[in-house]
């Protein structure tokens, strides 16, 4: 019988969240991100509408790790591609040659340039190394605890049944979510947290025409906002 390969999503409920940017914190923490380069994880408060009928949404956005990663096609070295078991996409920093092709061709501007090496050390997660200068770096979906969990065998992202459990593996940003309004696991399990939620809510996911097909999916995410 053939193992179906993992597929790790995010899903972001917008009904739920309430613009703290705790998620960005955590994620700077974790990673290491320099306080002087642009957050992997970012909150935008997006206004929209006509006046005097004008709507606003706060939404969350890093890395939407896609099916069709256009950053991972125009790469002229291999630095950014997709690994296998999970799909996240990645960057190799020692392949990476600072040519800055995949920042402009992401939909999402969600990658950031290192124009300076760390003035300090951050503390984080010693499994994440520093980025030096000259390289693009972005969110991983914390892929250094998804590979831990892996080797020692623990759940990774909440199932229907132990959503509950506090041993369960995911990003710094679900861990530290203070809305409960983010969750991660894998779409290809129907016993995730993640499949259950997108078969019975409606969903949406960000620039949509741009064909990319991400891994981070919104619920709530008003029409004119995609």
């Amino acid at each position: 019988m053939t193992k179906t390969k993992k597929r790790y999503i995010m899903v972001i409920d917008l009904r739920k969240c309430i613009g703290c940017k705790t998620c960005s914190v955590a994620c700077c923490t974790e990673n290491k991100v320099s306080t002087e380069t642009k957050p992997w994880n970012v909150v935008m408060n997006v206004m929209g509408g006509d006046f005097p009928n004008y709507e606003r949404q706060l939404i969350p956005k890093s890395c939407q790790h896609c099916e069709d990663a256009p950053c991972v096609s125009i790469c002229p070295t291999g630095a950014s591609f997709k690994y296998e078991d999970g799909g996240q996409i990645l960057v190799n920093y020692d392949k990476c040659i600072g040519c800055r092709g995949c920042m402009n061709a992401c939909p999402y501007d969600a990658r950031v340039f290192n124009w300076k090496n760390p003035t300090k050390t951050y503390p984080g997660n010693p499994a994440v190394s520093e980025r030096t200068i000259g390289v693009v770096e972005k969110c991983t979906f914390c892929i250094h605890k998804v590979k831990k969990a892996h080797k020692e065998g623990k759940q990774v992202g909440t199932t229907i049944t132990n959503k509950d459990n506090k041993s369960v593996v995911s990003p710094a940003c679900i861990v530290n979510c203070v809305g409960d309004a983010r969750y991660f696991g894998d779409i290809n399990d129907t016993n995730s947290e993640v499949y259950q939620l997108l078969k019975d809510n409606k969903h949406k996911v960000l620039a949509q025409k741009a064909g990319t097909k991400p891994n981070v999916y919104y619920l709530g995410l008003k029409e004119q906002f995609q």
